[in-house]
């Protein structure tokens, strides 16, 4: 089914991968501060995800939202997370509310939970368990989106391993993200499958390619979505 998408973010890497995806089957309208140079059909919003009013009124009219704008360093320090990570999340999940919008996807990370220890494969029903500023400001990401979904705004968050562009080479067994990486073709199905699943109140999904010993576990995923990674080191 035809869905109406606003996408923030439209002009970064993630979107790169996701919107050509996206666009086979949905009407897209492409937040960005900057130009969105590629090539997908959709209306051009220039907004600015820390202004509440501008992105009021991109969301309206729109069935869901795919929340990709942040600041995307991992080494990212809290004055620089705050505006993206923080404020701009609020603003993206009450102005989707407050719009009539049915569902938010949001972009989380795997550094949400990547101070567990690198033998584990982290189930979605762990706590959070962050390393760093920026996977605590997914955190509290994923703890919004759960709080909205609490009061009827279906929330999906994602959390993206290390994205691997077509063409580059897997990490090597030494690598903290051998079994930790997604390729773009895995991540533009994770994401259209989450614009797409129907009857989802919450839920935690793991984006990762396809490993005999994951960082973070995809069984629950694949199950929810129906997702089937083409790409991974098995």
């Amino acid at each position: 089914m035809t869905k109406r998408v606003l996408v923030t973010g439209a002009a970064g890497v993630v979107a790169g991968y996701v919107l050509p995806r996206l666009a086979e089957r949905h009407a897209l309208r492409l937040l960005d501060r900057r130009p969105v140079g590629l090539d997908v059909p959709g209306e051009r919003v220039a907004a600015d995800i820390t202004v509440f009013e501008q992105l009021l009124d991109a969301c309206k009219g729109v069935d869901t939202v795919v929340h990709l704008a942040a600041e995307p360093s991992m080494h990212a320090t809290f004055d620089a997370v705050l505006g993206p990570n923080i404020v701009g999340a609020y603003h993206v999940f009450e102005a989707a509310q407050r719009a009539g919008c049915a569902r938010v996807v949001f972009a989380s990370s795997i550094n949400s939970v990547f101070a567990y220890p690198l033998s584990m494969s982290v189930t979605p029903d762990l706590p959070v368990n962050p390393l760093n500023v920026y996977g605590a400001s997914k955190c509290f990401g994923e703890a919004l989106a759960r709080s909205y979904a609490n009061r009827g705004l279906s929330a999906l968050c994602v959390r993206i391993g290390k994205i691997l562009a077509p063409g580059e080479a897997p990490p090597p067994p030494d690598d903290i993200y051998h079994q930790a990486w997604i390729s773009a073709r895995d991540l533009a199905s994770v994401f259209d499958r989450c614009v797409a699943k129907e009857s989802v109140d919450f839920a935690i999904v793991h984006a990762l390619s396809r490993h005999a010993n994951p960082r973070l576990s995809i069984e629950s995923t694949c199950e929810l979505l129906g997702y089937q990674p083409q790409d991974g080191t098995i």
